[in-house]
């Protein structure tokens, strides 16, 4: 063994030590230091405190701990390389306190601390109590200067334990010995203190004497599972080690810990003979430690916010324009780009510099008006009046022609946009001649008639070279999302005209895991069942009901000893059926099966293990019945008839996209798109040091990410000018840019957003526009605070979110843009960001995640994403019915110890569950006053009822608002920023909701999705304001699995299309009735039309939304449980027999061998996506955070709209009956102007406690 000692320390500058700094007594506590708690501080200073015997001065004591020393028996330590010229001298402390000397900082003075932090950050002057013995010689002594610490145990293969010693600065200069007191027991109140300084100490000695063995470099990623199984190899056995190891939880993952303690294990490692070889493994650098960096800053040459030519353009003339400046492609550059752009299908662009020509309106004259025509007509004076500034023409393509009495022809259109009538008209568009067709149709509105028309233009469809002398379509815009997606022939058709057989429809086989609509609990949810039954000409399903065991089973699962936390996304399979109407499947759901070992290990597969994120769910137990008796049973497989979820090992079958990720921070977003399983990050950008090391540290692989630390512009002016640039992508080798562009320059927690900080970091919302231009990537996204949105004062022409949209649709890309709340994904946080989404032409658009987790009432509002020219909102916060409720404040760190007020700044089984700044004194005896009930009380609370003590009272004159505000333990968490600031009246609640501290960096960590076992590097301020500077990892997750869904069906869009005769109808064909349509269902599968969800729906909508059923004697207040299936009927409506889990029941004495369930065959559970899917259902009546005083106009309105022609009317064949919405991989989808209400189907009230009933009994019964 080795005693190290001699630590890095302030030599004292005085030989002695006064006399009366020891024996001075504390003053009395009278100011508002009365008010902390007393456990905070050395008991030597509180008062009233009387010593348990005399106190022995410090000169005394060491005179006669050696007079005693040379009576005893010498059991000395070994102490290998450890040089002394004096004999040691062994004196025990015990029961002792170590606290922050008198002399120290003002605010922390006689504030007991661990011994690790001695010289972390600085070196600290700490003091300490307690008894020294030797022999039966027992000593109290007070106040004493420690001087260094030292451990034994480094290299001790026998023992895991370790030994720590303290030594004064007294005793360090005795001339006689070598003076340390070994450390023993602790009083009471730092045993608090003390025993994770153990716990650290010995993992200093595993770390080191690892790195000792280890024949080659020892980085950070040897943490995460290797150093474990040395751990085991060495000290498996060892009850000592194994109490060790439980303390953390008996996690096999260290870095965390290590990176957490990096800087004590440095100094440990500093003060070893073999100093030289640790200090030069690349850990140390990979933890920043002690400044060190094992990622290469790049030099920082470029000032201006870069841009190319074309983007520059476009930016030029905002508010942050003056920033910008653009720079040249090199010419082999220009060539790489042009190639690019040819391969994924643009069209060469014109000069938009050069002078637009007005196409020429050709009149009719004696002519017919043909389909296909695009005809130009006046708007009226209403229509101006809701459209903003209309008086240009409007322009509409014909889809369907009807002749009416002398000559009159009445005109069914699909009109087309202008860049300034969609949300673009706040931008610079450089096409001044491009159109957009739309999904808005005037089937249901008033007639146009060919007398309104003034004449046709000539359009160029999908040119491969634009022409500024033609109007020209490239992309449709889906008016009831305000996206751009590439167009399309089929678009030509409205959906009230197409055929409905193979149109609009979302086909279900036997065995697909999907969600039916019901009321749990007076809440609409989606519950998951599996289709076990379709009956396409009853339009009904047979599913098999499953159950949750967390919510369902509780007592059935204790009788299955299945204790602790229980995931609320597992599922119990049962043998119940029920018969339901296929309105109420609402989409996909994937249901794995899990092993008994994995299950009871917690090692739940990822990404299953999220909680229900993504719509996945997992099955390990099933219920058998005997005698009337259930019980839980694990199974060894699932039904042969049940299409399992992938293992979403099947999504590294696709060719992964190649991205590139810009102001990166660390890595969150990269994270949770890597996840999704399309996504493979190979190049990150960022210019802090702290958050490059982070997303290097929690990369899959570092050695294939290519970490760009610098400027953003920098690494585009080497992309740029083409140069040979190890950690720079050339064009071609992107396929995804990730980007969260610089939030603080949109925040509305800014001061001043004309200062030039603040307009350099708006400039670099062009910066991605600038990489996409050059890299054309097949796919982006943007990440932003919802503010960008906004206008702001003083340029209220311009919007940053419609330029940035304007950019991207000019170059050719399919856009969209959405708000994403984290509740809505699983995330415990009152988080909303905008999220903007590109995708090359053609490609399958990264459409919006839907909702998994529902919004909690009380914290949330109506939002959106602004105005439209004729008023209307867009962008709008959604809301439906969804399968789990939001995840609580409380439920994030329910598993988390207390960790009282925080001051011990250590925990053990989570090393980061720590605050990121120790509170001061006062701070703690303010929080200590705030009630903890009611919830949600602060400062401005806790004063008004007269809770605070005028000692520790703040100015009057300070806004305290949100002041030391508790976070409401059944709410959400506010939203996470860079920094933490208890006192911050404005910024939310940042209090525990219980414990009398601000939020941790855990606590932060969890609200933002990072896994507990990923390490943020840089010193605990610096990872919280990494953690408040990332994208909620539950949402970049869920758009994650979204990118995916996109390049599964771009891979299998071949196999899924269908021939060009069934997609397009005829637009020249007689309109066809819905009565008319021939079914073309199949044996086992069923074809379900669906409308599209309202846009804006009501609560009192919601309430009455229950749908016809189409089952007859049945009506839509009909209970699911009543609905029956005549057993003599056809075989589509076969009444499925007991499952084998009732018939296994029956044989449950012959052994758990009977479990054995055959598997069912393997379907990846992707829901056909569709480019232009109709967006769920809103509400209205909540209030707007857009206030701009436009009242809320009708919205047939706010539509392109035409006179009403009284003289004629509108034929019943063409009336409006149904809409259809489109999933078909194939099918583009459009929703109609106007907002319909989504039927929500047959509702059906389910009792948990009647888990065990089936219809088929029922009905047997009554028979």
């Amino acid at each position: 063994m080795r005693l190290v000692g001699d630590t890095i320390a302030a030599t004292p500058t005085s030989a002695g030590v006064k006399r009366e700094s020891a024996t001075k007594r504390p003053t009395k506590l009278t100011s508002w230091s009365d008010n902390t708690a007393v456990n905070d501080f050395a008991r030597s200073r509180l008062p009233n405190w009387t010593p348990p015997i005399p106190i022995t001065h410090e000169v005394d004591a060491i005179r006669a701990l050696k007079k005693k020393w040379t009576k005893q028996t010498k059991e000395l330590p070994a102490y290998d390389g450890y040089n002394t010229e004096r004999p040691i001298l062994i004196a025990d402390l015990e029961s002792f306190e170590i606290y922050r000397s008198p002399e120290g900082h003002e605010g922390r003075r006689f504030e007991l601390i661990s011994l690790h932090h001695l010289e972390i950050p600085l070196t600290k002057r700490l003091c300490f109590d307690g008894f020294l013995c030797v022999g039966d010689l027992r000593l109290f002594v007070r106040g004493l200067t420690v001087q260094d610490s030292s451990i034994e145990g480094y290299g001790d293969d026998e023992s895991p334990e370790v030994v720590v010693f303290v030594r004064s600065e007294f005793a360090s200069k005795d001339r006689d010995y070598d003076i340390w007191f070994r450390l023993q027991k602790p009083t009471k109140a730092y045993k608090k203190f003390h025993d994770p300084f153990m716990w650290i100490a010995q993992l200093a000695k595993h770390v080191l004497d690892y790195m000792e063995e280890q024949p080659s470099p020892v980085d950070l990623m040897a943490f995460r599972d290797d150093f474990y199984q040395w751990l085991v190899r060495r000290f498996g056995r060892d009850m000592h080690f194994q109490d060790w190891h439980q303390s953390f939880r008996n996690q096999k993952d260290f870095r965390v810990a290590v990176n957490a303690y990096s800087e004590y294990l440095y100094l440990q490692a500093f003060n070893l003979p073999g100093s030289k070889t640790l200090l030069k493994h690349p850990l140390w650098s990979e933890c920043m430690t002690r400044g060190l960096a094992a990622i290469k800053k790049q030099p920082q040459l470029v000032e201006s916010t870069l841009a190319t030519p074309y983007v520059y353009e476009s930016f030029k003339d905002m508010y942050f324009g003056s920033k910008i400046r653009p720079i040249q492609l090199a010419d082999a550059v220009r060539k790489q780009q042009k190639r690019r752009k040819r391969e994924l299908g643009f069209e060469v662009n014109g000069d938009p510099s050069r002078k637009h020509s007005s196409p020429a309106c050709i009149p009719y004259g004696t002519a017919q008006i043909e389909v296909g025509d695009i005809v130009a007509f006046d708007p009226d004076d209403d229509d101006q009046g809701v459209w903003r500034d209309s008086n240009w023409e409007w322009l509409a393509y014909v889809q369907a022609v009807e002749l009416l009495c002398r000559g009159v022809q009445r005109l069914f259109v699909l009109y087309l946009y202008r860049p300034r009538e969609t949300h673009l008209f706040k931008a610079k568009y450089p096409f001044e001649n491009e159109l957009f067709f739309s999904d808005n149709c005037n089937c249901t509105e008033g007639q146009l008639l060919s007398t309104d028309v003034k004449g046709k233009y000539e359009i160029d469809w999908m040119p491969t070279t634009i022409k500024l002398t033609n109007f020209f379509v490239r992309q449709t815009y889906v008016t009831q999302d305000s996206a751009f997606v590439t167009f399309k022939e089929e678009h030509k058709v409205c959906f009230c005209k197409r055929k409905l057989t193979p149109l609009g429809v979302t086909s279900y086989q036997v065995g697909d895991t999907v969600y039916m609509k019901k009321t749990f609990a007076g809440q609409k949810i989606l519950e998951p069942v599996v289709i076990r039954h379709l009956d396409t000409a009853a339009g009904v399903a047979t599913i098999r009901r499953l159950l949750r065991l967390a919510r369902d089973c509780t007592e059935l699962a204790i009788e299955a000893k299945r204790v602790g936390h229980l995931a609320p996304n597992e599922l119990v399979l049962t043998d119940d059926y029920e018969t339901v109407s296929t309105s109420r499947i609402e989409r996909r759901c994937r249901i794995r099966h899990v092993r008994k070992e994995e299950v009871l290990a917690n090692h739940i597969p990822f990404p299953y293990n999220h909680g229900g994120a993504g719509d996945l769910w997992f099955v390990s137990m099933g219920i058998a019945t005997n005698n009337g008796a259930s019980r839980l049973m694990f199974l060894k497989r699932l039904p042969d008839t049940f299409n399992e979820g992938s293992d979403m090992n099947a999504a590294e079958n696709l060719k992964r996209l190649i991205g590139l990720s810009l102001f990166s921070g660390g890595g969150n977003l990269d994270r949770g798109l890597e996840e999704g399983g399309a996504v493979e990050f190979r190049t990150a950008v960022d210019l802090d040091a702290e958050a490059c090391h982070t997303q290097r540290a929690c990369a899959r692989d570092p050695s294939k990410l290519n970490v760009f630390y610098g400027s953003v512009d920098d690494y585009l002016k080497a992309a740029l000018l083409g140069k040979d640039h190890a950690l720079v992508a050339r064009v071609g080798e992107v396929n995804l840019i990730a980007a969260g562009s610089p939030c603080p320059g949109f925040s509305v927690l800014q001061q001043n957003f004309l200062s030039d900080q603040s307009l350099r970091n708006a400039s670099h919302i062009s910066t991605l526009c600038s990489f996409v231009d050059v890299y054309r990537p097949e796919y982006a996204v943007l990440e932003n605070v919802v503010s960008m949105a906004s206008t702001r004062t003083g340029f209220e022409d311009q919007n940053v979110l419609s330029q940035v949209v304007a950019c991207f649709v000019s170059m050719g890309y399919q856009v969209n843009q959405y708000i994403m709340d984290s509740w809505s994904y699983g995330s415990g946080q009152h988080r909303c960001r905008v999220f903007l989404t590109i995708a090359a032409p053609g490609l399958q658009p990264i459409l919006q995640p839907p909702h998994t987790h529902s919004r909690p009432y009380e914290e949330t509002t109506g939002r959106s994403l602004g105005w439209l020219p004729n008023g209307q909102k867009f962008g709008e916060r959604e809301y439906y019915p969804t399968p789990f409720p939001y995840v609580t404040a409380g439920s994030i760190s329910s598993d988390l110890p207390s960790i009282g007020n925080g001051n011990v700044q250590a925990c053990i089984p989570f090393p980061d569950h720590r605050v990121s700044k120790a509170p001061s004194r006062r701070d703690r005896a303010i929080i200590a006053c705030i009630p903890v009930d009611p919830p949600g009380y602060g400062y401005k609370e806790a004063f008004n009822l007269g809770l605070l003590p005028e000692a520790i009272q703040i100015s009057a004159k300070k806004e305290m608002g949100k002041a030391f505000r508790r976070i409401k333990e059944v709410g959400l968490i506010p939203t996470i920023t860079t920094g933490l600031n208890i006192q911050d009246a404005r910024n939310g609640a940042c209090v525990h909701w219980r414990e009398h501290r601000p939020i941790t960096i855990l606590d932060a960590r969890r609200a933002q999705g990072y896994p507990d076992e990923e390490p943020i590097i840089g010193d605990p301020v610096e990872q919280y304001r990494i953690v408040g500077n990332s994208v909620d990892r539950k949402v970049a997750f869920a758009l994650g699995m979204s990118v995916q869904h996109s390049v599964q069906r771009n891979a299998e869009v071949e196999a899924l299309i269908q021939p060009a005769d069934e997609m397009i109808v005829d637009a020249k064909e007689s309109l066809v009735h819905i009565g008319a349509v021939k079914d073309s269902r199949r044996a086992e599968s069923v074809t379900i039309y669906k409308s599209p969800s309202c846009r804006s729906q009501s609560e009192s909508s919601e309430a009455n939304d229950v749908e016809a059923s189409y089952i007859p004697m049945l009506d839509g207040s009909s209970d699911a449980r009543e609905m029956y299936v005549d057993a003599s009927e056809a075989d589509s409506q076969t009444v499925p027999t007991p499952g084998m889990l009732s018939r296994m029941a029956k044989t449950i004495s012959n052994g758990m061998a009977s479990l054995a369930l055959q598997s069912g065959p393997h379907l990846l559970g992707v829901p056909p996506a569709s480019a232009l899917q109709p967006k769920r259902g809103r509400e209205d009546d909540l209030m707007s955070d857009h206030n701009d005083g436009s009242s809320d106009t009708d919205e047939a309105a706010r539509r392109k709209r035409v006179k009403t022609k009284d003289i004629l009317a509108v034929p019943e064949t063409i009336k409006d009956t149904i809409v259809f919405k489109a999933e078909s991989s194939n099918i583009t989808q459009f929703g109609r102007g106007t907002r319909y209400t989504r039927h929500s189907g047959l509702e059906a009230n389910f009792a948990p406690k009647r888990w065990d009933v089936r219809p088929e009994r029922d009905y047997e019964r009554r028979q």
